[in-house]
């Protein structure tokens, strides 16, 4: 290994490191800790590219240009059709859904502010940053496989309310491994482009935290929510199956108009 690469690994490894500590500060300390967190992770991305003798944030895939809005429509519409198609299973089987009394405004508020800020900040750090310096250290395949694993260990804090129940901590933990590969390919099919991924994220969380209870934190009591609660059940990878083939020939068919 050659000094230039090893400064490479070094600086994704503090990169990687400062993210961690980020997501556990968010999850030890509250609300405002938590937009303290996009704060930092903003600043240590840019401070990250500044390292590295670059100039903007922008660099990452940020460029807004005449593809801006057909991708933000490819990722939204992706998000949204996976998700939806996740609803309708657990709909239609059984699954516990949240009843429509319990779907207020301030509830979908709240859940677009929030989800408008995670899209787009573990986007930046995920698939912005930790995914492309893998890329040019390990090669794509392997950047997917170890930046969306990374991705997935990153949100413990989820699971962590299920206690010790290790077959539904792997299982969460293997969905969230399988979102960050559909947002990687999405990065990837749109000419690395963020606005993807950010607007799939985007929609997929809107869906997904207005029509489903937040499993474990609020008692899910439906007989085997493995199977359907989104994230954390088996219908999850249908979900994100799906949305493989939407954005592949949503990409496709753009790339070739290009």
């Amino acid at each position: 290994m050659t000094d230039d690469q090893q400064t490479l690994w070094l600086r994704l490894l503090l990169f990687m490191i400062a993210m961690f500590l980020i997501i556990l500060m968010q999850s030890l300390l509250g609300t405002l800790m938590v937009l303290l967190g996009f704060i930092l992770t903003y600043t240590i991305t840019w401070a990250f590219i500044r390292w590295e003798g670059g100039e903007s944030i922008a660099e990452l895939g940020l460029d807004v240009d005449n593809r801006f809005g057909s991708h933000i429509s490819i990722g939204a519409i992706a998000g949204a059709l996976a998700a939806a198609l996740v609803v309708a299973i657990a709909f239609f089987f059984g699954g516990q859904l949240r009843s429509f009394n319990e779907i207020t405004g301030d509830l979908i508020i709240n859940v677009i502010f929030n989800a408008a800020l995670f899209s787009f900040f573990e986007e930046l750090s995920n698939r912005g940053y930790i995914l492309t310096r893998m890329e040019t250290l390990a090669g794509r395949r392997t950047a997917i496989i170890f930046s969306s694993l990374f991705f997935s260990l990153l949100h413990f804090s989820w699971w962590a309310p299920a206690g010790f129940d290790v077959p539904l901590i792997v299982l969460f933990t293997f969905n969230i491994f399988l979102g960050g590969v559909v947002l990687s390919f999405g990065y990837y099919w749109s000419g690395r482009r963020l606005w993807v991924p950010i607007a799939f994220h985007f929609m997929w969380n809107v869906i997904a935290y207005i029509m489903f209870p937040s499993f474990p934190g609020e008692g899910v009591t439906v007989v085997q929510p493995e199977i359907f609660q989104i994230e954390w059940g088996l219908t999850t990878i249908i979900g994100f199956l799906f949305a493989l083939s939407i954005l592949w020939s949503f990409l496709a068919s753009e790339k070739n108009k290009v």
